[in-house]
Order: structure tokens, then sequence, then C-alpha cells
């Protein structure tokens, strides 16, 4: 009959919906954001340039803007990155008057990875693996 659903069609559209949320959040998550248009979560991958370093991040640079990259590794750890080093960095924005970006994962242009911190539970843990 017309216009009658079933138990079965409910059950598909909310697995088409959802399904739907997930391929969106994580193509999201995947593509390079500008330094400009980082927004609150979710988490996003930023890459540019190491303009400056210091003993709790650096500033990364693209032709957008600049933002301080939060980065600071347990035991106080010296961060192996370098000034002018392009790298892309995975992690989100935090919120607050100053815009701060928390690193969680920098990937360097030999494909090394710091890890930084593990990612909050937002979908990072889906896409940390695909992160390149």
């Amino acid at each position: 009959m017309l216009g009658k659903s079933t138990e079965g069609d409910g059950m598909k559209r909310i697995l088409l919906s959802l399904g739907v949320l997930v391929v969106a959040v994580v193509s999201g998550c995947v593509s390079t954001t500008p330094i400009k248009n980082i927004g609150l979560p979710p988490v996003t991958t930023i890459e540019g340039t190491i303009a400056q370093i210091n003993e709790n991040g650096f500033t990364l640079t693209d032709n957008s803007g600049s933002i301080f990259v939060r980065a600071k590794l347990p035991d106080n750890k010296k961060l192996d990155v370098s000034l002018n080093e392009k790298v892309k960095v995975y992690g989100n924005l935090q919120g607050g008057q100053e815009r701060i970006f928390d690193g969680y994962v920098i990937r360097k242009p030999t494909g090394e990875q710091i890890i930084v911190t593990n990612p909050t539970p937002h979908f990072g843990f889906i896409i940390q693996s695909r992160f390149k």
C-alpha cells in the first residue's frame, strides 16, 4: 500500500542517514582546511610552513593566515620540527578568545608522524589511521 511505512523502512532511513553522516564527517576531516577557515569542532587537518617555534608548540602559516599550534610533548621532550619546514597537523581549534590549534598528530614531509597526544573522542579514532 502507498503511504504506509513499515518498521524495515524506518530502519533503512536511519541507516542511510547514519551512513551519510559518517561519510560527511570522514571526508570533511581528511581534507586540509585553510587556516583562516578553521572552526570549532570537528577535528581537522591544517597544512603550512613553520614560522616560529617555542617550548609549547609552533606558529604555522599558509597562504590564508597563521595560527599557533599547541604541540607540547609529554615528559618535556623536544618537538623534532624545524623552522620553514612544511607539515600537516591533525587536531582541532580550541574555544576562547585566542586562536590556538591543539595538534594531535604532526606529519612531516618525510612521512614521519609525531603523535603529540591522543585525539579527544570526536571521530578522531576513525580518521587517525587515514591521516596522510
